[in-house]
């Protein structure tokens, strides 16, 4: 299976950054006995072991980073190495994972992989800024699809990877998304994949409570402490033009999400939210919840469980066009 193989997955994030000694280095790189007092050094984790004893390994990678003086340095991690670590005078950094990566799995210690299909949750190019005589950490999230159910994994274990996921009807369309208003191309399929990184809880001045929740594609760290894994991906099946599934969702990888659920005084639970990455913005609703609904939680707020819109307006502003028509989505939280 490649990279971008578009079936059913279980979200995994491999961030490219770990607390280990800068010991054995990767392709293209050459091993120090520690950062010089006036460059930095940015480690990017090639592999890492899963839950069940499964190790996961980033192939065919390169990397191009241009340093805050505008060098290029490109770095091969095509190799079995597990990490890459690279020296860069201070100042900010952009690295950029090049097309042709795949994401393999090894269930028998490391002697054999396999591909497995995966998508990029991170912004690509990535930015970092490099700190003197320090390791400072670059993340790169990947979703991973498996048949067999739904998991996340990092250096550690994360099993809270979740999904907005339905129909996407078009009613208009405008400029060079304008052929999604034809018939035959105006419904199609979407996934937005992610790990939720905030849920806040909000009590309005009418008594409305709302849970807002938060995904994004991290960028790097603040300086020698490994970031927080993240990871939003978009996908967009049964497309027969094209551009929601090739350029637009790949733009969308790494972006922010944001949506609310709320639970009104009058009994009703209302959705809206917005995803944006790249030149596409995402707005959708709000719109009261008319086919599935949440419950309650014991403080009156709706509870994080599945819901169903079948009726969500939305509409998109991408670079060149507009779109706009109906979400059918539903709210999936991972099994328990």
């Amino acid at each position: 299976m490649r990279a971008n193989d578009p079936r059913p997955f279980a979200p995994l994030s491999l961030l490219a950054a770990a607390a280990l000694a800068l010991a054995p280095l990767a392709q293209g790189c050459a091993a120090q006995a520690g950062p010089d007092p006036d460059t930095g050094e940015i480690l990017l984790l090639l592999q890492q072991s899963g839950p069940h004893g499964e190790i996961y390994h980033l192939g065919n990678a390169t990397f191009d980073i241009f340093d805050a003086t505008g060098a290029l340095t490109t770095v091969d991690g095509s190799g079995s190495d597990p990490q890459v670590v690279v020296a860069l005078p201070p100042g900010i950094a952009s690295v950029q994972l090049r097309p042709g990566w795949t994401l393999e799995r090894s269930d028998d210690g490391g002697a054999s992989f396999h591909a497995i299909g995966a998508l990029l949750g991170s912004p690509n190019p990535n930015v970092v800024r490099v700190l003197a005589n320090q390791p400072v950490f670059m993340e790169f999230d990947f979703l991973i699809r498996q048949t067999n159910g739904t998991l996340a994994i990092t250096l550690g274990v994360v099993t809270d990877p979740r999904e907005l996921a339905g129909g996407f009807v078009v009613q208009t369309a405008t400029g060079t998304l304008a052929p999604y208003a034809a018939p035959g191309n105006n419904q199609l399929d979407f996934a937005i994949f992610f790990q939720l990184f905030s849920l806040e809880s909000v009590i309005l001045e009418d008594g409305t409570r709302q849970h807002i929740y938060t995904a994004f594609g991290q960028q790097s760290s603040f300086g020698p402490v490994a970031p927080n894994t993240g990871g939003v991906a978009a996908e967009f099946y049964n497309d027969d033009v094209g551009t929601l599934a090739g350029p637009i969702a790949t733009e969308l990888g790494g972006g922010f999400l944001t949506y609310t659920v709320a639970a009104k005084p009058d009994g009703s639970f209302e959705l809206s939210g917005s995803y944006f990455g790249g030149f596409t913005d995402i707005e959708f609703g709000p719109h009261t919840i008319g086919a599935v609904l949440p419950g309650l939680d014991p403080d009156g707020f709706p509870t994080d469980s599945f819901f169903y819109d079948s009726e969500l307006p939305f509409t998109q502003t991408s670079d060149g066009g507009t779109l706009s028509g109906l979400l059918r989505m539903r709210h999936l939280l991972p099994a328990p």
